[in-house]
């Protein structure tokens, strides 16, 4: 009778990983189809007209928010100085050469001491601004790409792009914190005289917390109803490919080519906003390939996907308009 619940819980088991892995091809939709499909949405959806308006918002929000975490950390007396040097480590690894010394020197000249009172009030509220801005573009993109339009109160779709923004937020924090610890050695008292393997877990921690911040966005971000959180999943490693992809682009770029003949001194500035803009495009292109699989799920009549009309209340996607 102890083999039951045991037997239940494998069949539940290979149930969902039967689901995960026939999310990439469900009824002849091969990595192949998908691409250009998703490609073929991703021009018609005006991809790259949506990441450059998301990229305009966050360029603005940037340096604000810089400045509000310049003033969290100057409150942290122990901890401050060391997040303020991992915050610039983790710029230098992710963003293009040009564009992690233009945060770099930014952080310099930034005085967070002396931002009080109605300063740091203006920081907060431009940060707000900006990235809720960023946000609600995002969101309006993901519903360009799933095919529903914006049914929602404008108060709740106000509060979920607060919702995201903080979330997003918080695991960037997270994976700072991560990041932090990774590079220190620590030995909690196990007698083996070897330190605990952060700098190993510290990178599986932060693809996770990307992995599932393209998924939270993919999940609650687009106006779609009764969905599951696996059909969030293949658009966000699409996302985290193409972006983690474009970032190495950017490299190879500055090793072998330069634009600064026609940019001068505005090149740094111009090479961040190209990376807020791919890392826009990359977000988009992921949810462009998540509406095509479930589309493809749906047509293929996949009970655990519903009717199209049961998850999306508008757009192309309801078969009553």
């Amino acid at each position: 009778m102890a083999a039951a619940p045991a037997v239940q819980l494998n069949r539940r088991t290979y149930a969902y990983s039967g689901t995960m892995a026939q999310l990439w091809s469900v009824k002849g939709l091969s990595w192949r189809e998908l691409a250009k499909r998703t490609i073929r949405k991703s021009w018609d959806d005006e991809v790259f007209g949506q990441a450059a308006r998301l990229a305009f918002y966050y360029f603005l929000s940037l340096f604000p928010v810089l400045l509000l975490l310049l003033i969290l950390f100057d409150k942290l007396a122990g901890t401050g100085s060391n997040l303020r040097d991992t915050l610039l480590g983790a710029f230098h690894q992710i963003l293009p050469r040009q564009a992690s010394a233009l945060i770099a020197k930014t952080v310099v000249e930034l005085n967070a001491g002396a931002v009080i009172g109605a300063g740091a009030v203006a920081a907060g509220l431009g940060s707000a601004w900006g990235a809720l801005n960023g946000t609600w573009a995002m969101m309006t993109g993901l519903n360009k790409a799933y095919e529903v339009e914006e049914e929602r109160p404008w108060w709740k779709v106000l509060s979920i792009a607060f919702a995201l923004t903080i979330a997003l937020g918080i695991m960037g924090l997270v994976a700072l914190w991560a990041m932090l610890y990774g590079s220190q050695d620590w030995d909690f008292g196990i007698h083996t005289h070897s330190p605990f393997p952060w700098r190993v877990i510290q990178w599986p921690v932060t693809a996770v917390l990307l992995l599932f911040s393209f998924a939270l966005l993919y999940r609650f971000g687009p106006n779609l109803k009764d969905r599951r959180w696996q059909w969030s999943i293949p658009g966000a490693a699409v996302a985290a490919t193409l972006w983690i992809g474009s970032a190495l682009l950017f490299r190879v770029y500055e090793n072998h080519f330069s634009s600064q003949r026609i940019y001068g001194g505005l090149n740094a500035a111009v090479t961040l906003l190209l990376w807020l803009y791919f890392t826009g495009a990359a977000i988009f292109i992921g949810g462009e390939a998540n509406s095509e699989i479930e589309k493809a799920a749906a047509k293929a009549h996949r009970a655990d996907v519903g009717g199209s009309a049961e998850r999306r209340s508008g757009g192309e996607g309801n078969p009553n308009n």
